[in-house]
């Protein structure tokens, strides 16, 4: 599965490469490049991706080891032909000269490629040097890789590609976070949020073939691309899987090569937790002196050019030191550096150490103080260090109190318990609370998939009133986790009596806490924090059982009862996360319900007031905001949302995100006929196959096909889609809007009579707004009569179906008045059906082609501006279909809409249908502000001729000048369209 020698980024350096190689073979002038970095850093796979892309080139390889050091003339012999090798000269006057001879002799392009050039031996380095110096006239490209080092026998080499032109140094770091969120990108075919970026560099340091493993793990081809497949990657990172082992052994060569003293010292970088200063080192070892050029030159080590303090140079290279250092060093090791820290630090130090050797330290007293500072980072509102230091006191000390302050840590982490024998060990001591313990075991068997332990864990009230604040707030976290899962929501009722239970008791606990009871203080967090944890818990829980009535519940009431929650909530700081979650639940029913502009209104400010506070619930936000840009025409700014939401998948263990955040993902390109086209770096669709196989993955998908088949006119397609997303779990279930496609599938594919029975089900709906409820019915109606040949009846009901969509309020205020913006993709298609009804009754509707011929026009450059073209170009031919004159054969010179130019407004695109050709050519030339001279000498007419012209479209167009002629063409608004 693994490919650890695949070759990622390194794009500006292979350019850089390949530029020089250039330079040598067209100008047979020799080049040099030296390639310096860490260990690890991928120096050799950049070295042997440039070669591999010299095609013609021969290549001539030295490997250096650090045994070769002790040969003098070692790698400059071997630049040498095997049968000179061995009469080579020991002397540096003869060896250069030999190897200067050979060197001129070159005359087809060779890379010479010297690996580890700080292994070299200095009568080679003089060697090399004095060649590279002097060689012309050869094509020869030399790609040396070296570690730092200060060996003053190598700075002439390095000190060359300062100064040569014919020299370059490139100098390799570590990926930065936004490259290693551009690689994610590019080999997942998925978009990458920066703080799943953020976690992968921090776990793999930046390294290539670290990041190079996470990116292997995710595109497994038995994988789905997951937060649960991220996180085995960067666990299985943590416990030395993939590239760590090597690189382990590789700075273990490094450690070991050094002196005895500089081991000591790096050893000691490696467990402190700060840099070190050169007194703090000699103090910390009890020595007199260490020798800092020998610990400079270890290549693992950096010293800040401020403070003159020392730490190793990645953190990688801690953690594979660590690995290999003795215990009882480690122990000795950790309890110097805990007398010479203070406070939290020596704490960390200290626990340490006892972990290694039991028989060390005070264990009570260093449980105390990481305890301590859990408390201050806990009020201090760092959630990160509590739990850190939580972790460790746990571990020093596996105890029913280190395990509830662990546990309550976790939970205001927005993380789970993940220490391996955590579980076991609370499943196994009495002294645990009953409530937590019953917490924590349903909490793994819900991660595990087992809804039936689950729920036998969270079943039974006995305890809870009795429990302190933090092991009811654990408990009832796990209850809210429960309930949020779409295994558990809507199957099991007795979940729904333990939430209620586990409302009234966090209701209790509320109370005595504004009391400010004594009895619940807790020194883990202020009666501020605790208040906010517990009012966020408790109305989090009643909205789900308000969203399990949801299908009963009329939104009018469902609004008013978590606008009572909202109310609750921003009584008290530190509650953004719960009422994140209140808006974007209210929002999203809103937007199924068809009330559009609330709930775009809830939605935006959930994402923009609070986005880092729930990622979860932002990702929802921006799924449901996906949907009503979608619908609104504003489709560029729809693909960001949906774009934005995936992102964050890989950030959220809740699965059921996933399925319809890569959905959402997929409606605008396959609106756009581009989801084919689409180019995979692997099997990814598979993934997305398998990713989305659920109730709710289906009901996505049928939602993205409908819209792909409704663009490219495949009404087969569009029934058989919306037929399967409404037997599916869906968060359509109140919507009506899919009805409007499955209707015109109907028409369009002659089965019309089916309509009558759709309409019934559209009528008896309740729930969804008066104004989007009258719209589908009276589109539908239209489509019904039209089916029947009634075309006036048809007209009647479908220009209503105008009138109503038309005065739907639009999403954001930039949307022209009238044009119904919160549907004006919907507003399109009715457009279209208008102008078949029209087409089709023409002899009783002859009077109504001008309206429907401005609605459809509308309707084309509404869709050009979505990037439709399939839906653009049905609008072209309807359009056409309008235009052509009754009983009149054959084509005319008047201008299709196709042809004329984007950015155009209806009102202008409909008056220019009204020109000839030559005439429109002109007028849009002189639109952009071009005299008659230049556009006679454009066009290749006389000046006379374009007067002509100009006074012709000028007349037709019922324009007293050219100015009101730019001014007409420049206007973006619709006021002159006329109200529908």
């Amino acid at each position: 599965m693994s490919r650890l020698n695949r070759f990622l980024g390194r794009e500006s350096e292979l350019e850089l490469i390949a530029a020089a190689a250039e330079a040598v073979h067209s100008s047979s002038d020799p080049r040099f490049i030296l390639i310096e970095g860490p260990p690890g850093i991928g120096k050799t796979s950049l070295l042997n991706e440039a070669v591999a892309r010299l095609s013609g080139w021969s290549r001539a390889n030295v490997y250096l080891d650090v045994a070769d050091r002790a040969t003098p003339g070692y790698a400059a012999v071997r630049l040498l032909h095997k049968p000179q090798r061995s009469r080579a000269p020991t002397d540096g006057e003869g060896l250069a000269a030999l190897v200067q001879e050979q060197t001129d002799g070159i005359r087809e392009p060779v890379a010479l490629v010297i690996e580890d050039l700080q292994w070299m031996d200095s009568l080679s380095a003089a060697v090399i040097y004095q060649t590279i110096r002097e060689v012309e006239d050869v094509p020869m490209l030399s790609l040396v890789t070296s570690r730092p080092t200060t060996r003053p026998d190598l700075l002439p080499l390095e000190r060359y590609t300062a100064t040569a032109g014919e020299a370059l140094r490139i100098e390799l770091e570590p990926f930065s976070r936004a490259e290693v969120r551009e690689l994610l990108q590019r080999e997942t075919g998925l978009p990458i949020s920066a703080n799943v970026a953020a976690r992968v560099h921090d776990a793999t340091g930046g390294f290539p073939s670290f990041v190079s493993y996470v990116i292997d793990t995710l595109t497994a081809p038995e994988e789905a691309i997951t937060a649960a497949a991220l996180d085995r990657a960067l666990e299985g990172l943590g416990r030395g899987a993939g590239p760590a082992e090597s690189q382990r052994l590789r700075i273990r060569q490094i450690f070991e090569e050094a002196p005895a003293d500089v081991q000591q010292v790096l050893a000691l970088l490696a467990l402190s937790r700060y840099p070190l200063a050169d007194h703090e080192i000699r103090e910390l070892l009890g020595v007199a002196s260490v020798d800092v050029e020998a610990l400079r030159n270890s290549s693992l080590v950096q010293e800040s050019a401020k403070s003159g303090r020392f730490c190793l140079q990645h953190r990688i290279f801690q953690q594979c030191l660590v690995v290999d250092l003795p215990r009882e060093q480690r122990v000795d090791l950790h309890m110097r550096l805990a007398r010479v820290h203070a406070g939290t630090s020596a704490a960390r130090h200290q626990a340490e150490a006892a972990l290694l050797d039991p028989s060390v330290g005070d264990r009570p007293a260093i449980v105390a103080a990481l305890t301590d500072a859990a408390r201050a980072a806990s009020r201090a509102g760092d959630n990160a260090e509590t739990l850190e230091l939580s972790r460790l006191a746990f571990e020093v000390d596996r105890s029913g109190a280190t395990l509830e302050v662990l546990s309550f840590a976790a939970m205001r982490a927005g993380t789970r318990v993940d220490i391996d024998s955590t579980i076991s060990w609370a499943h196994s001591h009495d002294n645990v609370h009953p409530v937590l313990r019953r917490g924590i075991l349903a909490r793994e068997s819900l991660i595990r998939g087992d809804l039936e332990s689950t729920l036998g864990f969270l079943a039974g009230g006995e305890g809870l009133a009795e429990a302190s604040p933090q092991a009811l707030l654990c408990y009832a976290d796990t209850v809210l986790t429960a309930s949020r899962t779409a295994g558990l929501r809507g199957s099991y009722w007795h979940l729904f009596q333990v939430a209620e239970r586990t409302v009234e008791v966090l209701q209790l606990l509320e109370a005595k806490l504004e009391a400010d009871d004594p009895a619940v203080r807790t020194r883990m967090a202020t009666p501020e924090q605790l208040l906010a944890e517990t009012r966020g818990l408790r109305v989090s829980l009643q909205l789900w059982r308000l969203l399990e009535d949801m299908d009963a519940a009329q939104p009018e009431s469902f609004s008013r009862e978590v606008e009572t929650l909202l109310d609750e909530v921003r009584r008290v700081p530190g509650t953004e996360s719960a009422q994140m979650v209140l808006l974007v639940a209210r929002g999203a029913l809103l937007r199924t319900a068809g009330r559009l502009t609330e709930a775009y209104a809830d939605l935006i400010a959930a994402i923009e007031n609070w986005p880092g506070r729930n990622r979860r619930a932002l990702a929802q936000a921006e799924i449901h905001i996906t949907y009503l840009l979608f619908e609104a025409g504003l489709w560029s700014e729809a693909q960001d949302f949906a774009e934005s939401a995936a992102a964050e998948v890989l950030d959220i263990s809740e699965e059921n995100v996933a399925p319809v955040a890569f959905n959402a993902a997929h409606l605008v390109p396959a609106a756009r006929g581009q989801r084919a086209a689409q180019n995979w770096p692997f099997d990814l669709r598979a993934h997305v196959r398998r990713m989305t196989d659920t109730s709710l993955g289906r009901a996505g998908r049928g939602f993205v096909e409908a819209w792909g088949a409704t663009s490219a006119q495949d009404h087969e397609r569009v029934v058989s889609s919306v037929l399967g997303l409404q037997a599916e779990l869906n968060i359509w279930s109140r919507a009506l809007t899919p009805a409007v496609l499955l209707g015109r599938s109907l028409f369009h594919s002659g089965r019309a009579q089916a309509l009558p029975a759709l309409i019934s089900t559209i009528r008896a709906d309740e729930h969804s707004s008066t104004a989007q409820r009258e719209y589908v019915l009276r589109h539908l109606r239209g489509l019904a009569a039209l089916g029947a040949g009634k075309h006036a009846t048809a007209y009647e009901h479908l220009s209503a179906a105008m009138s109503t969509i038309s005065a739907i309020p639009a999403l954001k205020s930039t949307h022209v008045p009238g044009d119904g913006g919160a549907l004006s993709i919907y507003r399109g298609l009715l457009a279209l059906d208008l102008g078949h009804c029209v087409a089709l009754g023409r002899d009783s509707l002859q009077e109504k082609v001008e309206q429907t011929s401005e609605w459809v026009l509308w309707a084309g450059s509404m869709f050009q501006g979505c990037g439709a073209d399939g839906l653009f170009h049905q609008a072209d031919e309807v359009f056409q279909t309008l235009r052509k004159p009754a009983g009149v054969a054959g084509t005319t010179e008047r201008a299709r809409m196709i042809d004329l130019p984007e950015g155009l407004s209806s009102k202008a695109r409909f008056a220019l249908t009204g020109l000839t050709n030559r005439e429109r050519e002109i007028a849009l030339m002189v639109g952009q502000g071009l005299s008659n001279k230049d556009v006679a000498e454009e066009l290749v007419l006389s000046v006379r001729t374009v007067e002509y012209h100009v006074a012709n479209a000028l007349g037709k167009l019922a324009l007293e000048s050219r100015h009101a002629l730019r001014r007409m063409l420049q206007d973006e608004a619709e006021s002159g369209l006329r109200s529908a």
